[in-house]
């Protein structure tokens, strides 16, 4: 083990590599595509630390990857896994930047990449994507966090806008997603409203929030019975009823998408037709609407991904948010882990973790 300063930063010979597995797809497919190959991890540029993977978050958009139906990764072959928890191995200090004062090998990190490759053993990436795992905190619970908690805090704060008492429509509320805008609009202080299915609409009995069943109800009503005048912001996961979500919003009100469904093999076509329907619906006057794509907002403002992730991982650890971790699989075990997600059975974030 070694941490490289500007004083040896030539030091990144081959013989350095750390040997280990990862899991590519190399064609297309179901769950069996998912292969695990031995590779090498060379030692950290400037700027970069070498980190040992812990725990690893499975979500929908691996299984829309390893499908070919995921608009944002089509290349082959190619690593999935947007989020991990990791340790410290090394680093090399960049001469132009400040070292952060946690930087050290061993400090538990976490991180939301802006492009996949979280399914792996040993992960080389840049130490401003970092951010230290507080103590107290158990990795798993961790490793739950970053992409549904960051994507929801972006609906709630960088498109909604949302101040305290404002009223929220949140579609698919017992997700992923749907329950991070729970439990940060419950803190936020909402009044929420959140559409279920009869057999998870019982998860939503914990949080401050009117459940609506979406099979055997009207939402559009539901929703006008308690506020004639519209709500604030919907968040919305299918991209279908989008004249629907945006009749429901007040005067001002933004309708933010977030994930866009198709059917299978089309699912990309049913984000470009989801994502100009939402475009077109912008231009009405008195209402907003916005599309959060989360990868694209970690690239553009580091920042705000940096600030926002330290801030969860402390809501964390001071239980004001408690993500619910459901399966853990070993990462060899991937293909069980993808199939068990797309039934659609499991309860709570399922996550990988390495030995």
């Amino acid at each position: 083990m070694y941490v490289m300063t500007s004083n040896d930063m030539t030091r990144n010979s081959t013989d350095e590599s750390i040997q280990h597995r990862e899991l590519t797809v190399e064609n297309f497919g179901g769950p069996e595509r998912l292969c695990l190959i031995s590779t090498a991890t060379p030692p950290a540029p400037a700027g970069h630390a070498r980190v040992r993977v812990l725990a690893v978050g499975v979500g929908f958009t691996d299984c829309m990857a390893r499908g070919g139906d995921y608009l944002l990764q089509r290349k082959r072959p190619f690593v999935p896994g947007y989020e991990l928890v990791g340790e410290i191995v090394d680093y090399c200090a960049d001469p132009g930047q400040p070292e952060p004062a946690w930087l050290a090998p061993g400090v538990r990190v976490a991180a939301c990449l802006p492009k996949m490759g979280a399914y792996t053993e040993y992960r080389v990436l840049p130490i401003g994507m970092l951010v230290p795992v507080p103590d107290g905190l158990d990795t798993r619970t961790a490793a739950a966090i970053p992409l549904d908690y960051l994507t929801a805090l972006s609906l709630l704060e960088r498109h909604g806008h949302v101040r305290p008492g404002d009223a929220v429509l949140i579609h698919g509320a017992t997700g992923g997603v749907g329950d991070a805008l729970c439990q940060l609009g419950t803190l936020a202080r909402l009044q929420m409203y959140g559409t279920a299915s009869e057999r998870s609409i019982a998860r939503l009995d914990r949080y401050p929030i009117t459940p609506i069943n979406y099979r055997t109800h009207d939402i559009e009503h539901v929703v006008r019975e308690h506020k004639p005048g519209g709500v604030q912001a919907v968040f919305d996961h299918l991209g279908t009823g989008m004249r629907a979500n945006h009749r429901l919003l007040a005067v001002g009100g933004v309708l933010v998408s977030y994930a866009f469904v198709g059917r299978p093999g089309r699912i990309r076509t049913g984000t470009v037709l989801g994502a100009a329907r939402n475009r077109l619906l912008g231009l009405w006057p008195g209402r907003r609407t916005a599309i959060c794509s989360l990868p694209h907002e970690i690239r553009t403002d580091p920042a705000w991904y940096r600030d926002s992730l330290a801030r969860l991982l402390d809501l964390a650890v001071r239980r004001a948010i408690e993500p619910t971790v459901g399966e853990t699989y070993p990462l060899a075990d991937a293909s069980a882990a993808h199939a068990a997600l797309e039934s659609r059975t499991s309860k709570g974030k399922l996550l990988m973790v390495t030995d």
